[in-house]
């Protein structure tokens, strides 16, 4: 009876649809699981952790993490302490879930801090995360925002290459460099997938690296720096490959006419790898339900995997620390799967022997694992990117184990630097640690070719909406980017010493007046020791780049004191001539290099002030930064520089409803809180989000004198003395109260004569001041973008704007 039984309910589930069985089991008062899921365990704080006791398995290592829920929780056993965290996390499978929940049930008491599902504190199913999962799973573009037309892109993703669209726009990119003098771009196979080394279809993996030789152009020799990003190594991360596609090419669009891109080019070398996991990053743009980590090798043996489970997590296979029970999983099913060997994987070989042969071995150790506790020479060269999403957060070495390396003073030091752009938070040592992860990308990088290793965490989701991509992701990480590639000859040390922030060039006749401001803190995230040094001495070197070197010979430059100096020009051809600033600290660090370009020219052409290349937060296009000079003495104009900024004018407003907390404790029980799903709420910049109107007084005229060295300050500053819970951004702090206060804009520092001396802006008790403690705004001009906006107002009128 019973075998009649089970025939009879075989043979209604084979010839019954889904949606019939579905519905079948439902009335049935069945539940059906869902896969993927998000679910949320509570497990110890990361500094709780005890160390790895032989095969003990840790729970933590074993899941596909997404963020930790919260923070500060009491032991689930006796209530006492606050040394576990909640963390989400995702189930691919029911196989994946039955795996989990044997952990949890084995050793309720042990390290894992695992419960029993039916315990409120143990692992559960999170529907309100899983819901948010689907919306992005289920995400589709509105029609008409087709952004990239050249290139094939991710189905209702259009401003994210595919694997296809990324390898013709690498040939485009190579094709386009003959006609760019001086800039070379070359494309290098230098491996390929598992699928492709197994005879089943797969892909190659290339390389491209991107410099400038104009250095060789004029005879010279430099050393150069040396970046190499790798992007997609999780193959459902859409943002990172684009990224930095998009970096490359504007520093391309830029080679030649932008001053700071041409010296930043012709002084580095920039390596990328944008698809490390073309077979993985196939599947998940042909089914995004996938949600695929790993790539496809199904591996050997006897233990079979699903296909959403099977393949090696590449994030977890480099020969660094590898195999360690608390960073990785042996299981091959488990998202974190760290392979048979270290290296086992072709995409991790293809990496790895690749940065073997761009790094120099000079500065390697001979036996990296044993000499773990000693440090490289700040001298060592060069910046390893592995570029992930999501979580807005910057990791760096140790990630194996909550541990410092022996030099995170200068790793921490350059996070800091590139945080001041991306405001992203600290998920290092000691600071915002997350989790353990052994065989990972920026270990093995620092550990075995002493190179900064760095991981970017980009955006809040896997499948990152274009809008957040291209008004966030991009603005926000560019500039970062820029800076790593000055500091990249000396990551360890050029990030501690000053920052050119700016400079001003005016020509008249047969000489250049040159005006530079350094600054050891400005572009410091938050006060480091290594960020509080006085500066000592500004140089700046004519047609000479510092790095550079004729006939084994450089220039030591010339050193000025005070705000501006006067060069003699008059022994220049006519043509086109560079100027590099850089400065120095009194602890004898050198920061990295800042460049402008001027013109001589043989007309009389009245001569102009350009604005600088400071580093902004955002792209921007700006015009080419010429400095015009002429033979004859004609008064000069100025015009504003470009003092760095916090952003693209057109950029959205960075919202309060569950945005990511960008400044982590420096705690290990704190990090950062992020929402994975749902992108903070943004408002449009234009206007002060204020809930009382703007207050016009006399103190708005120190609005002009605004401390551009420390944009926190000054925006604080704004907001206590313009206007309640005002917002401002870029120029918007000039046009909105000038547009609100008509009669302000008058008695501003901005309109006082060239010979008139401002007055220091009033500073904040609580905040320490810069180097340098304020920075007047130029005279206008008729170039003067304010009276562009507002050509009626008197002081406009007055001096013939």
């Amino acid at each position: 009876m019973k075998l009649l039984w089970s025939l009879l309910v075989a043979s209604y589930l084979l010839g019954s649809s889904a949606a019939d069985y579905l519905r079948h089991l439902q009335n049935n008062n069945q539940t059906v699981a869902t896969f993927p899921a998000v679910y949320t365990a509570i497990i110890p704080a990361p500094a709780k952790e005890s160390r790895p006791l032989g095969d003990e398995i840790y729970f933590a290592a074993e899941i596909d993490f997404l963020e930790i829920v919260e923070t500060g929780l009491p032991s689930p056993y006796d209530r006492s302490g606050d040394d576990f965290i909640r963390v989400s996390f995702m189930v691919h499978d029911q196989d994946e879930l039955d795996y989990l929940n044997k952990l949890v049930e084995i050793s309720p008491r042990s390290n894992l801090a695992a419960h029993t599902p039916s315990r409120a504190s143990g692992m559960g199913k999170d529907e309100s995360l899983t819901e948010q999962l689907y919306k992005q799973i289920n995400y589709k573009e509105e029609e008409g925002e087709r952004r990239l037309q050249q290139y094939s892109t991710i189905p209702g993703y259009s401003c994210y290459k595919n694997v296809a669209g990324s390898f013709d726009w690498m040939d485009n990119l190579v094709g386009r460099s003959s006609s760019i003098p001086n800039l070379s771009i070359t494309k290098e196979l230098i491996g390929e997938s598992y699928k492709k080394s197994v005879n089943e279809g797969g892909y190659d993996i290339f390389a491209i690296q991107v410099t400038g030789d104009g250095v060789a152009a004029k005879g010279r020799t430099t050393e150069k720096g040396i970046v190499f990003l790798m992007t997609g190594i999780h193959a459902r991360e859409l943002a990172p490959p684009e990224l930095v596609s998009r970096w490359i090419e504007n520093l391309v669009d830029d080679y030649g006419t932008d001053a700071e891109v041409t010296a930043i080019l012709d002084h580095t070398e920039i390596h990328v790898v944008l698809q490390a996991n073309p077979d993985g990053r196939n599947v998940v743009e042909n089914d995004l339900r996938s949600l695929r980590r790993k790539n496809l090798n199904p591996g050997t043996g006897f233990t079979f995997c699903s296909q959403d489970d099977s393949g090696v997590d590449l994030n977890r296979n480099f020969p660094f620390r590898w195999g360690l029970n608390n960073g990785s999983s042996s299981n091959k099913c488990a998202q974190t799967y760290r392979g048979q060997s270290p290296g086992s994987e072709p995409e991790v070989q293809a990496i790895v022997n690749y940065c073997r042969s761009i790094f120099p071995e000079s500065q390697r150790k001979r036996n990296p694992e044993q000499q773990i506790n000693e440090p490289y020479k700040e001298d060592a060269l060069g910046v390893f990117f592995d570029i992930h999403s999501y979580g807005e957060i910057i990791i760096w070495p140790w990630g194996h184990q909550n541990r410092e390396t022996e030099n995170d003073s200068g790793l921490e030091t350059l996070v800091n630097k590139f945080r001041h752009f991306n405001e992203y938070g600290f998920s290092g040592p000691n600071n915002g640690f997350l989790y353990p992860a052994s065989g990972a990308t920026d270990d093995w990088a620092y550990g075995t070719l002493g190179a900064a290793g760095m991981t970017f965490e980009l955006g809040n989701s896997f499948y990152q909406d274009c809008n957040y991509f291209e008004n966030r992701i991009i603005p926000d990480n560019f500039p970062a980017l820029n800076y790593a590639a000055k500091s990249s000859k000396a990551p360890y040390s050029i990030p501690k010493g000053p920052d050119v922030i700016i400079t001003k060039i005016a020509v008249n006749g047969n000489s250049v007046t040159v005006e530079s401001v350094a600054s050891d803190n400005a572009f410091a995230a938050t006060s480091l020791p290594t960020s509080q040094q006085s500066v000592s001495n500004i140089r700046y070197f004519v047609d000479f780049h510092p790095y550079d070197r004729q006939d084994g010979a450089g220039q030591s430059g010339t050193v000025f004191t005070g705000r501006s100096v006067t060069i003699d020009i008059s022994d220049l051809v006519a043509g086109r001539h560079s100027v590099y600033f850089q400065a120095e600290d009194d602890d004898g660090y050198v920061g990295p290099v800042t460049a402008g370009f001027f013109v001589k020219q043989e007309t009389d052409t009245p001569p102009v002030t350009a604005p600088t290349n400071a580093p902004t937060r955002g792209p921007t296009n700006a015009p080419t930064r010429f400095f015009v000079k002429q033979e004859t003495d004609t008064p000069p104009v100025t015009a504003p520089t470009n003092a760095p900024t916090r952003g693209p004018t057109n950029a959205p407003t960075r919202g309060s409803t569950n945005a990511p907390i960008r400044e982590p404790t420096r705690g290990p029980t704190n990090p950062p809180t992020r929402d994975p799903i749902n992108p903070p709420t943004r408002g449009p910049i234009g206007r002060p989000t204020t809930s009382t109107p703007i207050e016009c007084s006399d103190s708005s005229s120190d609005l002009f004198r605004v401390d551009l060295i420390d944009m926190n300050k000054g925006c604080s500053w704004l907001a206590e003395n313009v206007g309640a819970n005002a917002r401002f951004d870029f120029l918007c702090e000039l046009f909105e109260v000038a547009f609100a206060c008509p009669n302000t804009c008058d008695k501003c520092e901005i309109f006082s004569t060239p010979d008139t001396e401002p007055q220091p802006m009033p500073t904040q008790a609580t905040t320490p001041a810069p180097t340098q403690a304020t920075i007047p705004i130029p005279t206008p001009a008729p170039t003067n973008l304010f009276c562009l906006f507002f050509p009626d107002r008197p002081a406009c009128q007055r001096r013939g704007d």
